[in-house]
């Protein structure tokens, strides 16, 4: 089904504004209420916005489906890699960074990265299987 040129046009408008802002949510999680998961969800609609208001195959040639995978995939070994990197400084998932927040930062990217591809990845598959009918 194909929307209209307003709600594509709309679509293409406010998808990287909710990009940017998924990004804002994930940097600056730990200093303010959000994070990783927030701005992992904010990233996904932002893509399944362009998918439904676009149509699947149109927007399959910019998002792959592997990319979506590779992402989920990748941000889930950073996390493993996270947890592992705090056990050589005594205690699983440590804080041994000295900045502000120190490893809730690169924790709320890496999660935010998951949880957006994760959701990117369901939708997907979803698509998949109605496309087939």
């Amino acid at each position: 089904m194909k929307m209209s040129v307003v709600v594509r046009t709309t679509t293409k408008m406010v998808s990287p504004f909710l990009v940017t802002y998924a990004a804002y949510l994930m940097l600056y999680g730990h200093l303010s209420p959000g994070g990783g998961f927030q701005g992992g969800v904010i990233l996904a609609v932002a893509v399944i916005l362009l998918i439904t208001s676009h149509g699947y195959r149109k927007v399959r040639r910019r998002f792959h489906f592997n990319w979506a995978s590779l992402i989920e995939s990748s941000a889930g070994a950073m996390l493993v890699l996270l947890g592992l990197a705090g056990l050589a400084f005594g205690v699983f998932y440590s804080n041994f960074l000295p900045t502000e927040g120190g490893i809730i930062l690169p924790f709320n990217v890496i999660v935010g990265l998951e949880v957006g591809a994760g959701f990117t990845f369901v939708f997907y598959i979803l698509l998949r299987w109605v496309e087939s009918d």
